[in-house]
């Protein structure tokens, strides 16, 4: 079944873990079930944060620039049988097409060269598409003024312009309406080894985009849709995403599903697709604006809301596995075949850390988002965009009001990240929606669903509720909670707050158990619970991709902690949490935006042993079994020095253990960071934070995780900061040590000890092998404990 010649595959990761928060959680279920499936596998990857401890998988870490010519440096000593992009980023790509011709036998998986270079080379791409009948915009790359008039002329305008330069960066679009905008843009100044790529603006037409998995003997699946609420010309990832595409009708569906498998078969893609459409649905033009022939963001989306395990899949399929025939892990079977049958509807919207107006556009400026789910578009607007509490609405609604018809309406044709509550407010004031559609190029499903939405605000704000709305309200996510006392003091069981099973593999996959729910309202709660005792973890509003990666890791390995220790692992968030694979039959995740599931009494409070909070604002100080887990400042006295150290402690409230030291010098301009530094402290250092840290506890008598910095003051060590709970250190602690800090935490909270009297060698007790050298948080290198002494010997020769 699967390929017989390959035995050793290179994986090429991606760039930054920050940026790339989806494609760590991608990467851990790929090389999870490569290594279940007998593979030795190698990554390539600039930082090792993003590997989420998936690190015990792998034969060999390589930690350098991940750029063409370290791959082929490793292909050429290593001589792995396969390369693997599909788990990098855009980069990884970049470099495969590099590779052509360069690597002899060595077999690229997913992306070959050919797909590859369409992603960079739009030339390529377009003679790809013509050649194969797909629908495709004309385009131009040149450096000739003349050819790029002459084309103009040809296509007309609007228009959109941008520089290419040789290092593969691009100005962005610049949208071109007119001769004297043409020329203006023309006489920008050119810059050698650039040209100009110019192509007919599509802005204002639908977007769309289809996920397409195939195996190698041409079986293909549509894993899931997703249509972007603002059109084009908003930048993918500052709109707000629905999936299932709702606004196509089946034989436009169908349409653009046949196109995105033609597109797949055309450049032989095994294993996964994205494919965009720009669609008008007035002119029934569609067109394919570009492809993605790997995990991407979209592909984790996808994966959460149709709960296919779509890393998992494509794994097997770039090894040569059949679509209907895959395994979910060692022994368990699945029909990949089997196109996801979905009973809801998934949003994603996005976030802004400062509150403001934005003006979108083709270039981004989110920092992160949030998913929700419902039964109908009106309840994830109602629990998403337009919930006061991640976005505050409310404040844009009375700044809104205060404008008048003109002000509004400059709102409406410039388009901002506050675009519903500028329709919502429009409506209010009788604007018509067709007109509105037309300017917009929001399909008219939305504004229908904006206009129900302030139906039935009145309704709630005029107290006419009965049994002929009252159904009709709670369908659309207006709840009791935080609505009405009305709806709340209803007798009506269909306005009661429930928990829903989120069901949307098809049942011909219904081996696969998926413990994920919802909060919505309906008349049955679904959720499901062992009689195992329970941890809940309560995890936060999350506000950038830093804040998700560490989330991510640390629920990854609560649930992990909580799981092993025989506990059943309940995690609750205004947000959904994607499990790797391996977890999401052992952990129950329950989105709740409106933080409602504490209230419901729907767990049993007998059988809670412990809530972990992870959140800044929800904790329960009554509550004894409340064990904050996010940091809280202790101690900062606002000393700063050359030579310091970050020290992650975890106590029973008696004794302790300091098992992740990290060593942070200032030499020459650059910071240099060291994890951990157990190993090489000698007798006096140790003795001397330890009795510092035993100061620093003397008052503090119960379980808790604290991190200490400390700076070299005059040859003495001096506690600067004190912070009890997690730190963003979290995942480097863990990562750097051997010691599993929040496994350790995890027994501790159900009732073990620390031995007594332990020496100070047991205290900081570690048996790590290999150790992180990061500088200037930029550039990383695992070295091992003979590199690692070189390089401290070294920085403490020049201590001041």
């Amino acid at each position: 079944m699967e390929l017989d010649d390959v035995h050793s595959i290179l994986i090429i990761g991606p760039i930054s873990s920050d940026k790339n928060v989806d494609l760590s959680t991608a990467l851990y279920d790929t090389v999870d079930i490569l290594h279940q499936l007998g593979y030795k596998i190698s990554i390539i990857v600039e930082d090792p944060t993003s590997l989420l401890s998936s690190g015990t998988f792998y034969d060999k870490i390589v930690v350098e620039k991940v750029t063409g010519d370290n791959v082929l440096k490793f292909i050429q000593q290593n001589h792995p049988d396969a390369i693997l992009p599909t788990v990098g980023d855009r980069n990884a790509l970049g470099i495969v097409s590099s590779l052509n011709g360069k690597i002899g036998g060595v077999r690229v998986l997913g992306a070959n060269f050919a797909a590859s270079l369409a992603t960079f080379k739009r030339e390529l791409f377009i003679k790809r598409l013509t050649k194969a009948n797909l629908p495709v915009i004309k385009f131009i790359s040149s450096d000739d003024e003349k050819e790029i008039y002459n084309f103009i002329r040809a296509i007309g305008f609007p228009i959109i312009a941008r520089r290419r330069y040789s290092n593969r960066h691009s100005s962005g679009w610049t949208n071109i309406n007119n001769l004297f905008e043409l020329d203006n843009f023309m006489a920008l100044e050119d810059i050698s080894d650039t040209k100009i790529e110019i192509e007919r603006s599509i802005r204002g037409f639908s977007e769309y985009s289809f996920t397409i998995v195939r195996d190698r003997y041409d079986n293909s699946s549509l894993i899931g849709t997703i249509e972007d609420i603002e059109p084009i010309g908003v930048h993918h990832l500052d709109s707000n995403l629905i999936s299932p595409a709702i606004s196509l009708n089946d034989s436009k569906l169908q349409k653009l599903r046949n196109y995105s498998i033609k597109l797949v078969r055309s450049f032989n893609i095994v294993g996964i697709c994205t494919v965009h459409f720009a669609y008008n649905h007035e002119t029934k033009e569609s067109y394919i604006t570009e492809f993605i022939p790997r995990l991407s963001e979209e592909t984790k989306f996808l994966e959460y809301a149709t709960s296919y395990p779509i890393a998992t899949v494509v794994a097997e399929l770039c090894l040569g596995y059949h679509l209907d025939k895959l395994q979910l892990d060692a022994g368990n079977s699945f029909n990949g075949a089997t196109e996801p049958f979905v009973d809801h509807l998934t949003s994603r919207f996005p976030q802004w850390k400062t509150p403001g107006q934005k003006y979108l556009g083709p270039s981004k400026t989110s920092d992160s988002s949030i998913m929700v789910n419902g039964f109908s578009l009106e309840e994830v607007l109602n629990k998403g965009v337009l919930n006061d509490k991640l976005n505050n609405n409310f404040e844009r609604y009375n700044e809104l009001r205060k404008l008048d018809d003109d002000e509004l309406f400059e709102k409406i044709i410039h388009p901002t990240n506050w675009m519903l509550d500028v329709l919502l407010e429009a409506m209010r004031r009788n604007f018509e929606k067709p007109v509105l559609s037309e300017i917009t190029g929001i399909n008219l499903p939305y504004l229908a669903a904006l206009q129900n939405i302030i139906d039935n605000s009145l309704i709630i704000r005029e107290g006419e509720i009965d049994g002929k709305n009252v159904e009709r309200m709670v369908e659309m996510g207006v709840k009791g909670v935080g609505h009405s006392k009305l709806l709340l003091d209803s007798p009506d069981i269909v306005t009661k707050t429930v928990v829903k099973n989120k069901r949307a593999v098809s049942v011909a996959n219904n081996e696969y158990i998926n413990h994920n729910y919802f909060v919505t309202s309906g008349i049955s709660n679904e959720l499901e619970l062992s009689d195992r005792k329970k941890i809940i973890v309560r995890t936060p509003i999350i506000t950038s991709k830093t804040d998700i990666m560490i989330r991510q890791f640390v629920l990854f390995q609560l649930a992990k902690s909580i799981d092993q220790n025989g506990l059943e692992p309940i995690i609750i968030g205004r947000e959904p949490w994607n499990a790797p694979l391996s977890m999401r039959r052992k952990v129950v995740e329950i989105d709740d935006p409106h933080m409602e599931i504490k209230s419901l009494g729907l767990i049993k409070n007998e059988s809670i042993l412990n809530i972990i909070d992870l959140s800044k604002n929800l904790v329960d100080d009554e509550d004894k079994r409340v064990f904050r887990f996010s940091a809280q400042e202790i101690k900062n006295i606002g000393l700063e020095g050359d030579t310091s150290v970050r020290v992650m402690v975890v106590s029973d409230g008696k004794n302790y253990l300091a098992p992740s030291v990290i060593y942070q010098a200032k030499r020459d301009k650059h910071l240099y960071e060291i994890s951990s530094v157990n190993n090489f402290m000698s007798a006096e250092d140790r003795a001397e934070i330890a009795s510092l840290i035993t100061q620093e506890l003397e008052d503090d008598h119960h379980v808790d995780i604290y991190n200490f910095e400390m700076v070299k003051n005059h040859d003495h060590w001096l506690v600067t900061k004190k912070y009890r709970g997690m730190t963003t250190d979290i995942i480097r602690h863990e990562l750097a040590s051997s010691v599993h800090v929040i496994d350790t935490l995890v027994k501790l909270l159900l009732g073990n000890k620390i031995d007594d009297d332990l020496s100070l060698e047991k205290i900081f007790d570690n048996f790590d092998e290999s150790y992180l050298l990061t500088i200037d948080d930029k550039r990383y290198k695992l070295l091992n404990k003979e590199e690692i002494q070189t390089k401290l010997d070294e920085l403490r020769k020049s201590e001041k």
